[in-house]
């Protein structure tokens, strides 16, 4: 949107881009700002009857299961609905698109929609190329200020000179998919612990003291590949921090450091769950998704992962269940959440109109109803899940949570195309003792100083 691949896919991103100078790379004879403000430009067309026979490009990185099912179901859909308009779909795997899309895009046939990446590793650096298109003029037509939440909105917005995320100009638009983090629990372990689903941090904290006296390992995580840490690490601190000291983090505005943002606080309880053995023994040394099959397996009794992505065969999901972290305050729980995926507009594309009424409707009802079909976590709609799959079910109520509560957060890392390495190597040497808490805190705000540095702020 978005399994662990979000997590990988941030930190293969950096690199690319600024090797292809998108910092400053702009389409010929354009610079990025112009370019945005032309794109904005003018009137648009969302009726299909008066876009005539059109055929629009699309690149995704889905490649197989149900990411692969769910976007042919909803190109088969708006097909059908408009059949003047095909849509002629590509895929590569995901670190291939995002070594491939800046060139892609500077090509001269590009796709007309792509899947950018939010953040500055991927869509803030190609705003500032001006490779995609400003999509005020759609989104003011088709509703999406009011459609969709504020907070899923804002993770598509820049400042037309590309130097302000989570403000400004619409350049990309949600998937009316969801990918959250979220924990997972074993039914059967949480049963014989004798405690209910954890209805607070609290809650949370003694399963994991009860669990670890039953000699049952309380949080499944593996941490070979620098990856498994995020998880726990984000859902944690949308528990203890506060949902828009950390979005003003993230865009850069108000003046908020990392040491406001929950991660400190995050940081310090992981810590200690790390001393106490609650994760997966050696977890360093255990591949992430041997980690996640040991869950699967009844080898613990957590496991924060993304939506759906859980490695489970026909039949299994019924013995799990999953919940948003509950907040330590109380309060409705909030979480770092994105669509599936995101798309926007090559800023070359010849046919704009067409593209904007596929992404539109990618973001609709029907293409909602479709993911829930495919028992993949559904956003931006009320739907009706497919089944009765008590784990699904979980999935669609906290979908459900984010879009009532306006509660989705964007990702820590999206805020430097770097941050995401330092915070997963500091991380990993807290946990095993070589580094002090603190040490992570400054190291995380440094990287960010270095990158407001480099947008002139």
């Amino acid at each position: 949107m978005v399994t662990l691949r979000r997590t990988r896919r941030l930190a293969a991103v950096a690199m690319p881009l600024a090797a292809a100078g998108l910092l400053t790379a702009c389409v010929p004879g354009t610079s990025g700002k112009e370019m945005a403000q032309t794109a904005a430009a003018g009137p648009v067309v969302t009726d299909p009857a008066k876009m005539g026979q059109v055929r629009i490009a699309l690149l995704d990185y889905f490649t197989g299961g149900t990411d692969l099912a769910w976007i042919n179901d909803v190109i088969s859909a708006f097909e059908k609905k408009y059949p003047n308009i095909t849509v002629e779909r590509s895929s590569m795997p995901w670190d291939d698109v995002m070594k491939a899309l800046p060139l892609r895009l500077r090509s001269a046939n590009p796709p007309d929609i792509v899947p950018a990446n939010n953040g500055w590793q991927s869509l803030g650096t190609l705003v500032q190329g001006g490779l995609v298109r400003n999509l005020d003029g759609y989104a003011n037509a088709y509703g999406w200020s009011t459609r969709f939440p504020a907070s899923i909105l804002r993770q598509h917005q820049f400042s037309a000179d590309g130097r302000q995320m989570g403000t400004g100009s619409v350049f990309g638009a949600p998937v009316a998919r969801a990918s959250a983090i979220q924990v997972y629990y074993n039914r059967t372990l949480l049963s014989r612990i004798g405690t209910a689903v954890p209805k607070t941090f609290a809650d949370f904290e003694a399963a994991l003291a009860k669990a670890k006296s039953a000699g049952i390992t309380p949080i499944s995580m593996g941490n070979l590949e620098q990856v498994g840490i995020t998880g726990p690490l984000f859902a944690t601190m949308d528990a203890l921090g506060r949902q828009s000291r950390i979005s003003d983090f993230v865009y850069s505005q108000n003046a908020v450091k990392v040491a406001d943002t929950g991660f400190p606080q995050a940081g310090a309880a992981m810590k200690q769950w790390a001393d106490k053995g609650y994760f997966t023994k050696d977890f360093a040394a255990v591949p992430g998704q041997d980690a996640a099959q040991a869950f699967v397996d009844g080898k613990a009794l957590f496991r924060f992962d993304y939506s759906g992505s859980l490695p489970l065969k026909k039949g299994q999901s019924t013995n799990f269940g999953s919940f948003l972290m509950p907040r330590a305050d109380g309060g409705h729980a909030v979480a770092t959440a994105s669509s599936a995926t995101n798309f926007s507009i090559s800023a070359k594309s010849a046919h704009p109109d067409a593209a904007a009424a596929f992404m539109n409707f990618a973001a609709g009802q029907e293409a909602a109803q479709i993911a829930a079909d495919h028992t993949t976590m559904p956003l931006l709609a009320t739907v009706e899940p497919a089944g009765d799959d008590p784990l699904f079910t979980d999935d669609v109520d906290a979908s459900a949570q984010l879009s009532a509560n306006d509660a989705s957060v964007p990702y820590l890392d999206w805020a430097t195309p770097t941050l995401l390495t330092t915070i997963q190597t500091q991380m990993q040497d807290m946990l095993a003792g070589k580094v002090q808490p603190d040490a992570v805190v400054q190291s995380a705000q440094a990287d960010y100083d270095k990158f407001q540095k480099t947008l002139g702020k």
